[in-house]
């Protein structure tokens, strides 16, 4: 038996114990029957044991605990898989984790909180699966590509008048007083809610994750790699998220799909306790630490992810989205 992390051939410790002479890693040797039924029940997309993920993850009960998970799926050296999460402290906090590992290591996660934004999340991931092909050759539009419906409508023009009332009034979104005009955003002392100006009559603020359009669009602060298309899950002053497919300039036929995650940096106007804008600066996008943007480079696995989260969303009972 080789080690999955060092590829190196395995010390028998006692009948069926092996460890690795270089990390020191122990692992059990499995049964063909413990094998059978673990791959019939990723096959199948069924609900494993949190506990499962515990042993065979790096997940750390002293900070989350996983209550039950659905692996997407799995290699000697992979693993992929959709779990509800809790805090260790509060039994009540639940949570939907897309994680990634690679040879027993942390490589990537997408922590999604309310039911709006899974719900958005699964109605993006169903565009992506039809509009791009095996290899994510995309055959989609940019905005609308059917009829906008009336619900559509009153979404933008609800929208559009929230933005009215800012450029014209200074009129906080989330408690409609006036706020206070500063170097390069706006601030409400009522109920402490900021509104960033980026260029000419653009006011950057909270929008609902119920009120996003989800039409694809290429407009995101992504480095190092081009976005071909993708799609907003949410949309917050301070908070981004979005699943994209991208591409490397040095490699335009090789794409892949991202989980994007970004924070706006507020540190330059919070100083001493008070809110100031340093001059020359912007609020820029940048992705959150410590969690990676993680990637789904066979598109097969769109499907059964897509399944997976439906399940997920019905065991949690955040299948209500009005």
């Amino acid at each position: 038996m080789k080690c999955p992390a060092c590829d190196l051939e395995m010390e028998s410790l006692v009948a069926g114990i092996f460890q690795c002479p270089q990390c020191k890693k122990i692992i059990k040797q499995r049964d063909k029957e413990a094998e059978a039924k673990e791959k019939k029940q990723i096959e199948e997309g069924v609900f494993q044991d949190g506990e499962y993920f515990h042993k065979n993850a790096s997940l750390n009960k002293q900070y989350e605990i996983c209550e039950k998970g659905i692996t997407i799926n799995k290699t000697d050296n992979r693993l992929f898989a959709a779990l509800i999460c809790r805090s260790a402290y509060l039994k009540e906090e639940k949570y939907v984790r897309l994680s990634w590992w690679k040879n027993y290591q942390h490589a990537g996660m997408f922590k999604i909180y309310d039911n709006y934004v899974l719900n958005n999340l699964i109605v993006a991931l169903e565009k992506v699966d039809e509009s791009f092909d095996d290899i994510w050759t995309w055959s989609g539009k940019f905005g609308r590509s059917k009829q906008k419906t009336k619900e559509d409508l009153e979404k933008e023009k609800k929208l559009e008048i929230i933005k009215y009332r800012i450029i014209e009034n200074r009129t906080c979104p989330k408690c409609q007083k006036k706020m206070d005009k500063m170097k390069s955003h706006y601030e409400c002392q009522h109920c402490g809610e900021i509104v960033v100006l980026e260029g000419y009559n653009q006011p950057i603020f909270n929008i609902l994750p119920k009120d996003l359009d989800l039409s694809f669009h290429a407009n995101f602060p992504i480095n190092f790699y081009l976005p071909v298309s993708g799609i907003t899950l949410k949309w917050l002053m301070g908070e981004w998220k979005a699943v994209v497919v991208i591409y490397s300039k040095d490699n335009p036929n090789k794409k892949w799909l991202r989980f994007y995650s970004w924070a706006r940096d507020l540190s330059n106007i919070l100083k001493y306790g008070q809110r100031e804008m340093g001059n020359s600066v912007q609020m820029g996008w940048k992705a959150q630490k410590g969690i990676s943007s993680p990637n789904i480079y066979d598109k097969k696995l769109v499907k059964p992810l897509i399944n997976a989260l439906k399940n997920i969303s019905t065991e949690l009972k955040w299948t209500k989205v009005s």
